[in-house]
């Protein structure tokens, strides 16, 4: 019996310390745990658990959302006319107004401006968008008991429901309300609008700014004409 002991004695003092050893404890736990893991099966699916199809659906809607919440009109904006000297320019000489109104000046305006596009099938809403980006839509328009005029938007006031029409020399000023501004503008010029500005516009330019402030179906049958 003590021979037996003797014996095992020796054998625990020669593996213990040995990297043998190690190396095989090592390979029997994981042999255990793989067989653990195989039986037990996936983790249960509890209350957290939601399926990858789904969660990629939300973060589309929510995507969505977010977008159509950020194109918004502010309540009014301004433009500052004393900033945009490109603009003046070309108002520099008296305007006359023949019959070719906005298309005119678009063609007198060769030489005196070096960007100008002309905007057709247009609505007040769109003409608030150019203003909140920091252009100024130039109209013609008729008001009461006056001569066609050509005239930049420079503001407008969602509060008074007014648009503000400037003359780039003098600066002065006209207050209109949407109501009667529409029924002038409509009638002069046919929802055109004129935009100077410092780079070259392109349709996909103009759109792409309306798209900040407006839903995609208000400004859908717009035309651009730049040089």
């Amino acid at each position: 019996m003590q021979r037996h002991l003797f014996f095992l004695r020796e054998i625990y003092r020669v593996l213990v310390p040995s990297p043998s050893y190690v190396a095989v404890c090592i390979y029997v736990a994981s042999i255990v745990f793989i067989v653990l893991a195989v039986s037990c099966g996936p983790p249960p699916k509890g209350q957290y658990y939601i399926p990858e199809t789904v969660s990629a659906a939300a973060t589309k809607a929510t995507s969505t959302q977010s977008g159509q919440t950020a194109a918004s009109l502010p309540e009014a904006a301004s433009v500052d006319l004393r900033q945009l000297p490109y603009v003046r320019n070309a108002f520099k000489e008296p305007q006359s107004v023949g019959r070719g109104g906005l298309e005119d000046f678009y063609a007198s305006t060769r030489g005196k401006v070096q960007h100008i596009a002309i905007i057709s099938s247009n609505s007040i809403d769109i003409l608030k968008a150019f203003v909140a980006k920091g252009w100024t839509p130039i109209v013609m328009v008729q008001l009461q008991g006056r001569r066609p005029e050509i005239l930049p938007m420079s503001a407008y006031d969602d509060r008074s429901s007014e648009v503000f029409l400037q003359n780039p020399v003098n600066l002065g000023e006209r207050r209109v309300n949407y109501k009667n501004f529409e029924m002038y503008w409509a009638a002069s010029s046919r929802n055109k609008c004129i935009l100077i500005t410092p780079q070259q516009l392109t349709e996909a330019n103009v759109r792409q700014v309306l798209g900040r402030y407006l839903p995609a179906e208000v400004f859908s049958g717009i035309s651009v004409r730049s040089r």
